[in-house]
């Protein structure tokens, strides 16, 4: 029995997440029946993907190999599967594009509205979800596009950056530290720190600071949502979070007080896609803009 795109799909899936489970609920089928796929593939095949230890898959060298292979391979035939639509109609078409909604907020409601004007004819997909969910979604093909922040980088991937701010300390304007200002971030380990959660890439971001200092940050809460994380600053003296410059400049008010704080790396936004043999005109058109829009934005 040859292997479908879609088996092909589950095994790339069990491949990367070295995970049954994790790969049946991201694919939507039974633990069972996934189980099953990989077993009908190894037989199939006469390969061994993984060696079973207890619960737990360990990847093997025939697998690290396949799961290289597959990723060129799945990815090549989005890309044509993509043209083939285009083909019907050149001036219709889809962007599939992934965008945290931090970076939405700030930046692309302007950019969108003003791209469906001018292309109606293109439908926009977009994926609101943090940075480092949409990496997994760039690189297994179920996003064409996305919107992140450096650090990145990837060989299946070409970048073009967009924009660069910095980021910023929010603080209470009765929390002891309005009265100095924190000149690196190992003052600020004791303090208890509300910030985006792991799905975003900010989070990486300022725990790597800290261990790069040989300190842990003190995070007491994380969320997806800026603006909650804004709010409990303002209501609670003691709290104190590090957000992107660009968010906290779209929430002023008198009991909030915030100033730039390194974190060894500016905010800069880049906009990723994935290399593929064929480029869609939609994509490309969806690209041509966001990149104008920014130059104007920097002119």
């Amino acid at each position: 029995m040859k292997s479908t795109l879609k088996q092909l799909k589950y095994i790339y899936t069990v491949l990367v997440t070295e995970n049954i489970s994790r790969a049946a609920e991201k694919c939507f089928v039974s633990q069972p029946a996934m189980s099953q796929a990989v077993q009908e593939f190894e037989a199939e095949h006469e390969l061994l993907l993984f060696e079973r230890v207890g619960k737990k898959l360990k990847i093997t060298p025939q697998g690290m190999e396949l799961k290289k292979e597959l990723a060129v391979f799945l990815l090549a035939a989005q890309d044509f599967q993509d043209k083939l639509n285009e083909l019907k109609d050149d001036n219709r078409g889809k962007v599939r594009v992934g965008i945290p909604p931090v970076t939405l907020s700030v930046y692309f409601y302007d950019i969108l509205s003003n791209f469906m004007l001018m292309n109606p004819d293109i439908e926009l997909d977009i994926v609101e979800v943090g940075a480092n969910r949409l990496i997994n979604d760039l690189l297994h093909g179920e996003i064409e596009l996305a919107v992140l922040i450096e650090p990145f980088d990837n060989d299946l991937c070409k970048k073009i950056s967009l924009i660069e701010s910095t980021f910023s300390l929010v603080i209470n304007k009765d929390n002891p530290l309005s009265h100095k200002k924190v000149e690196d971030i190992t003052e600020l380990a004791n303090h208890p720190l509300v910030t985006l959660n792991k799905d975003f890439q900010l989070y990486d971001v300022i725990t790597t600071a800290f261990k790069k200092r040989g300190a842990e940050p003190n995070i007491v809460f994380t969320s997806k949502q800026w603006d909650l994380l804004i709010n409990m600053v303002r209501h609670n003296v003691d709290t104190i979070s590090i957000l992107p410059t660009p968010i906290v400049e779209q929430y002023s008010h008198p009991q909030l007080i915030s100033y730039p704080i390194s974190l060894d790396r500016n905010w800069e936004i880049l906009l990723v896609e994935r290399k593929s043999l064929n480029k869609t005109i939609s994509n490309k058109k969806f690209i041509d803009f966001v990149t104008k829009w920014f130059d104007k934005k920097l002119d």
